[in-house]
């Protein structure tokens, strides 16, 4: 039986039957899980790190079997960090993913023109966490290669993603939790019900999924 795939956690606990990601945040003291992770320097504390010390942290995870993907990374106009010192550290890690050649986990929040143009730039599996964008910009980020991560925002009946993810092909999608309590079963249960998929099925595919992001950019 297929395990349910969790693609970006914050709880580090491990689930039967469940393969999680847990997203490991570089301005913190680093504790390396003997488990599946990424890890990345968040556009939230992009000040906290500058680019040798965060070279430096990169460099203890690098070559790491047990490292997924790079992020959470991208870019966010909300909060109070200077965008320049955003794009310069998200610039900095894709520039590493794309020569270790593994995926990112992005964030993104209104900055989505900076964000395809940059990416543009990047060889590498991209990924949007937490994706809860309508159907225009799903098929925007589809033209340009995304891929959708969806989590606790499938739960409201009133988020733009309810609509926007039956554009996803089932090929560029993933599930997660991120910080919330709600379990990658309940989040699987709800996106099957809304694509009328059978859960195994969607299980196939999304394991299917995370098998390739592993292997693909090594081939």
């Amino acid at each position: 039986m297929n395990q349910y795939i969790d693609l970006h956690t914050h709880r580090l606990n491990q689930k039967e039957f469940v393969i999680a990601v847990y997203n490991l945040l570089l301005h913190e003291k680093m504790n390396i899980p003997d488990s599946p992770f990424s890890a990345g320097l968040h556009p939230w504390y992009a000040d906290r790190l500058s680019l040798d010390e965060l070279a430096c942290s990169l460099n203890q995870i690098v070559g790491n079997s047990h490292l997924v993907a790079y992020g959470e990374i991208g870019l966010d106009k909300v909060c109070k960090i200077p965008m320049q010192l955003q794009q310069d550290v998200f610039e900095f890690q894709l520039r590493i993913a794309t020569n270790q050649k593994k995926p990112v986990i992005l964030h993104c929040v209104k900055a989505w023109d900076e964000l395809i143009e940059i990416c543009n730039n990047y060889y590498t599996i991209k990924i949007l966490h937490g994706f809860n964008g309508g159907i225009e910009l799903t098929e925007r980020l589809l033209k340009n290669g995304f891929c959708f991560s969806i989590g606790h925002g499938i739960m409201n009946p009133s988020a733009k993603i309810q609509a926007s993810i039956q554009y996803i092909p089932l090929t560029s999608l993933f599930c997660e939790t991120d910080d919330s309590e709600i379990t990658i079963q309940a989040v699987y249960k709800v996106v099957c019900e809304k694509l009328q998929i059978e859960p195994e099925e969607f299980k196939n595919i999304l394991t299917g999924n995370f098998t390739r992001l592993r292997s693909e950019l090594k081939l």
